[in-house]
């Protein structure tokens, strides 16, 4: 982790898109980011989210507009090589569709949630995910599971991410530092537990006594919230990981400003990064 880079996803960006996308790229390239983790759909949203124009559905592209915009965010200069699949169902016709897209808009990871705190559940569907991951692996890309706090809320003796990580190691995962953090998960030993299992951290900060899941604001810049984010770049770099791996992922803000945190979170994990690269020479 020596040459930084840092991704954006564009979950949170859908109101700023909305008013402008030319400003918002423009503004995130100026922050410094270098790469966009767009968010697509391949079924219809819900009714209940909020419809945009231009195929966004508060952040959310979907599969018919997407690869113009992976062909629009590359010309700008942007890197993408990862995307979140929404509202689809995991099943393996939906899975190879989705290693598909995977191929056709050379991506090299597709991100899945499973948005569920039942062990049971994730238990019942174990076949069909090592049967996705094989298929991703013999395609030539990588499934990975992306967490919120839901996933490590305990549930039958223990929870769906830890369950995951112990059972299924054909899987590997797109970390969301800042939900395991908000769940109460120490996300720095988990790192230090399984360094391998991780080719992607999302960096989700959330506001000191922020509460989520309310409907109201509770992101803010990387390293003005809740996460050790000094400890967890200190441990990230002992990791395996390429210069590809810091992605900020913001559902809000509590300023009102996305972009601004974002530029501000850089500032601060480039500090971070550049001492520990002082301290080590």
């Amino acid at each position: 982790m020596t040459n930084i880079n840092i991704c954006v996803n564009s979950f949170g960006l859908g109101r700023y898109l909305h008013n402008g996308a030319d400003t918002v790229w423009d503004g995130l390239r100026a922050a410094g980011v270098t790469g966009i983790e767009p968010c697509v759909a391949f079924r219809p949203i819900p009714t209940f989210v909020r419809v945009l124009k231009n195929g966004l559905f508060d952040g959310v592209f979907s599969k018919a507009k997407a690869p113009a915009l992976i062909d629009s965010l590359r010309n700008q200069g942007f890197e993408v090589y990862s995307f979140h699949l929404q509202n689809t169902p995991f099943t393996l016709r939906e899975m190879k569709k989705a290693l598909l897209f995977t191929q056709e808009n050379a991506l090299d990871f597709c991100v899945y949630s499973f948005m569920s705190g039942s062990t049971e559940k994730i238990r019942s569907r174990a076949p069909v995910i090592r049967e996705a991951a094989a298929l991703f692996r013999a395609g030539g890309k990588e499934l990975l599971i992306h967490n919120h706090d839901m996933e490590w809320r305990q549930n039958g003796g223990t929870c769906v991410m830890r369950w995951l990580l112990e059972n299924v190691p054909e899987i590997r995962f797109e970390l969301d530092l800042g939900w395991t953090q908000y769940a109460g998960v120490d996300a720095v030993g988990l790192l230090r537990e399984f360094p391998d299992r991780f080719p992607l951290l999302h960096i989700k900060e959330i506001a000191v006594g922020a509460t989520a899941h309310t409907g109201k604001p509770f992101c803010t810049a990387p390293g003005e919230g809740i996460l050790l984010l000094e400890q967890l770049i200190d441990e990230a770099k002992r990791m395996p990981l390429g210069p590809r791996s810091l992605i900020i992922d913001q559902d809000d803000s509590i300023r009102g400003d996305i972009v601004g945190d974002v530029a501000k979170g850089i500032v601060n994990i480039r500090r971070l990064c550049d001492t520990k690269n002082q301290q080590q020479e």
